[in-house]
């Protein structure tokens, strides 16, 4: 039997998992004639059919399945592989790719990421904005900002400054509605909550306040649109202390109550730590970071 390819593994193994050729070729970024070639190929290579062909697509058979796990190790070592020799890199110029959630992406990254082009034109910066964990294992991105710490141990994490988090209304909701004094007042206003998402009334019982969905007459999990709605005059929402200052038509509310702060991590893996661009972008992110939050 000759050697075989990586790409017809991969092919295999994407093929394997999505259950049929259109979703992998997607996946692959090609097409489904060049796929299916691809594990024809394997086939007569290997000298085993598997996957069974019929009109509702393909079917694993039980060689192939036994092969997935094999597949599921080749694919690990590969990203292993690609991640050490980045993380050998010395050379400045290139690519780096950054991972923030919407607020943190929208309203602290603009600033820090023109500054830190201005100092090293020589990296070009990519942004990934997303609510949920970006793979720092496939590569999905080389840095991670999180509000979380993360517990894998091949992960490298430098704990930022906290944020912290206030009650916020604009002029006119005031001026209209009055000033809520405590907890139990809040309760007769309009309320700008998350709409899945249960972190904010997570937030509000740890202070011994009940509320439930039906006290939230305005919902969505877009977080700059929480802060959009306050500002508009739409009602109370809690954003983060530190973006209050930055628009006139905001007031911090019942400064009294201590809310949950929000924790900050910079994370990448332990194989590109060494990256030089990923090092010097990390650094930068730490010191601005800490300049405006402590």
């Amino acid at each position: 039997m000759n050697k075989l390819s990586w790409e017809l593994i991969q092919a295999f193994s994407t093929v394997a998992k999505s259950g049929s050729l259109s979703k992998a070729a997607k996946a692959l970024n090609t097409s489904q004639p060049t796929l299916s070639r691809q594990i024809a190929l394997l086939e007569k290579r290997l000298e085993i059919t598997l996957f069974e062909r019929s009109t509702q697509g393909l079917k694993i058979t039980d060689l192939g399945a036994k092969l997935i796990e094999s597949s599921d190790m080749m694919l690990q070592a590969s990203e292993q592989f690609m991640r050490t020799a980045s993380g050998s890199t010395l050379s400045l110029a290139g690519n780096v790719r950054i991972s923030a959630n919407e607020v943190i992406g929208l309203y602290y990254l603009p600033e820090a990421i023109t500054e830190f082009n201005q100092r090293y034109p020589e990296i070009q910066v990519e942004i990934d904005i997303s609510n949920q964990s970006t793979s720092l294992h496939k590569r999905d991105a080389d840095i991670a900002l999180r509000m979380f710490r993360p517990t894998q141990p091949e992960l490298i994490a430098k704990r930022l400054p906290n944020i912290e988090l206030n009650f916020v209304a604009s002029n006119d909701y005031l001026r209209k509605y009055g000033h809520p004094q405590n907890l139990q007042e809040i309760e007769q206003h309009t309320l700008i909550g998350y709409d899945k998402d249960s972190q904010f009334i997570k937030s509000i019982k740890q202070l011994g306040f009940p509320v439930s969905e039906k006290d939230f007459y305005l919902k969505t999990d877009f977080l700059p649109l929480q802060i959009e709605l306050a500002r508009k005059g739409a009602g109370i929402t809690i954003t983060h202390k530190h973006l209050i200052n930055q628009w006139s038509e905001l007031n911090e509310i019942m400064s009294e109550v201590t809310l949950p702060h929000l924790e900050l991590w910079l994370v990448c893996h332990a194989d590109v730590q060494h990256n030089r661009r990923i090092r010097v972008l990390m650094s930068y992110l730490t010191i601005y970071f800490e300049e405006l939050l402590s």
